[in-house]
């Protein structure tokens, strides 16, 4: 079979017997693949500090024989390394959750340019800023988009008014629904279980939807609307998707407990 190569970035590395990994990785030119690498915990020089999850690589593999069958990875060439995201817990699970979200929304050799260069990007932004949480919430947005989803913050899906005021949402069931926003005057009815989202959070959704990459990186969301946004989205995904969201439930209890990554200002740049 002839060998093919492209860039790709790691989104998974999980050990396969006593010598081998499984590797996920996402490229602009296929797409998601899960390739075997031969060896690749006992090697020293082919993968040494190469295979490792978030690192951006020029891959080298091989399709399988078998329409079933896995690829195989035969080398790999480092692009970028994303060492920061490896070297503290928090931007991990930042990382982590972007990881799983991308595995759950893509297919496999589905491929997506504009995936993933949003991949790149988000994960590289992790990696170097220091306001790093906003990034998960930014990447979720856009994916979605991607994916054909796009739940307007703007107006109240009862009755068409603009939404000036907090506003309410639900996951209704039976079925991937999707949320819904009301303002304060078609709120759901009592029996059923509502959230709410503050006006400066919707805003700052709505803005960060129609924003472009470079002004998301200046796009300074306040702590709350961060939490409220994550939240929200969190809620959305799991309800299209009919599953849950691992990750961001470890990356909630971080977010609360601790400040880092999360600096406070004053007013959100919407």
């Amino acid at each position: 079979m002839t060998p093919s190569n492209g860039d790709g970035l790691i989104l998974r590395i999980a050990p396969h017997g006593e010598s081998d990994k499984l590797v996920t990785w996402y490229s602009a030119q296929t797409g998601r693949i899960t390739a075997i690498a031969k060896g690749a915990q006992k090697s020293k020089r082919r993968f040494s500090n190469k295979l490792e999850p978030f690192s951006q690589l020029h891959l080298y593999y091989r399709a399988p024989r078998r329409t079933s069958g896995l690829y195989f990875l035969e080398d790999a060439d480092l692009i970028q390394a994303n060492l920061q995201v490896r070297q503290q817990y928090a931007r991990y699970l930042a990382a982590s959750c972007i990881a799983e979200l991308t595995l759950r929304f893509t297919r496999e050799l589905d491929a997506d340019h504009r995936l993933y260069s949003l991949l790149i990007w988000a994960v590289s932004e992790i990696s170097r800023n220091e306001r790093f949480f906003k990034y998960p919430l930014f990447f979720h947005l856009k994916l979605l988009q991607l994916a054909g989803y796009m739940p307007d913050f703007s107006i109240c899906h009862a009755c068409g008014s603009p939404l000036t005021a907090a506003g309410t949402f639900c996951l209704p069931q039976p079925g991937p629904g999707g949320a819904i926003l009301r303002c304060h005057a078609c709120r759901f009815e009592r029996s059923t279980p509502e959230q709410s989202l503050t006006l400066q959070t919707m805003r700052m959704l709505h803005h960060a939807q129609q924003a472009g990459l470079n002004t998301l990186r200046k796009l300074q969301p306040q702590q709350y609307s961060i939490l409220e946004g994550l939240h929200f989205l969190h809620l959305y995904s799991q309800q299209l998707l009919q599953t849950d969201l691992h990750a961001w439930r470890i990356l909630r209890q971080q977010l609360v407990s601790s400040p880092q990554g999360m600096k406070k200002t004053t007013t959100p740049h919407v």
